[in-house]
């Protein structure tokens, strides 16, 4: 099951009801992927494209801050542990650059309790446990660009 990460208290002041119905996503939801294993990356981003989300991989850390200077995404999908910069460090990186409304959406082996992010640092976003069916990160990506949107 997903750690949805809340928003802060101020934040919910004021916030539309959100119902159950379904999401159509469109193409112009970019998700930047963040993951340095190729097979792990290859299905992600088949899924996700096959939801009608365009996709853009990224290996490392580094490369992901560089694709987000060229193009700011709907959303990103981050593994924590990558060669070069850790996705904690991506994600302070991120907010630093003034990206504190991008969902982020961790995919990790570990608990985010285990981890050095505050769930300040990481809202507004979600943490997936590994291993990841495909389809429950698909559902939960969408329903992290449907409150985006909101």
């Amino acid at each position: 099951m997903p750690t949805l990460i809340q928003p802060p208290a101020t934040a919910l002041l004021g916030a539309p009801e959100r119902t159950a119905e379904p999401v159509r996503t469109q193409r112009s939801t970019r998700v930047l992927l963040v993951e340095d294993e190729p097979l792990t990356a290859e299905v992600f981003a088949r899924a996700l494209a096959r939801d009608g989300h365009v996709v853009d991989v990224a290996r490392d850390g580094l490369q992901a801050l560089r694709r987000l200077r060229e193009h700011t995404p709907s959303l990103i999908v981050l593994d924590m542990s990558l060669p070069t910069m850790s996705g904690a460090d991506v994600v302070r990186d991120l907010r630093a650059a003034g990206h504190v409304n991008l969902p982020v959406l961790v995919v990790s082996g570990s608990e985010r309790r285990q981890s050095s992010l505050s769930a300040s640092e990481l809202w507004p976003g979600a943490w997936l446990l590994k291993p990841v069916k495909p389809k429950d990160l698909v559902l939960l990506v969408r329903e992290l660009v449907k409150e985006r949107e909101l």
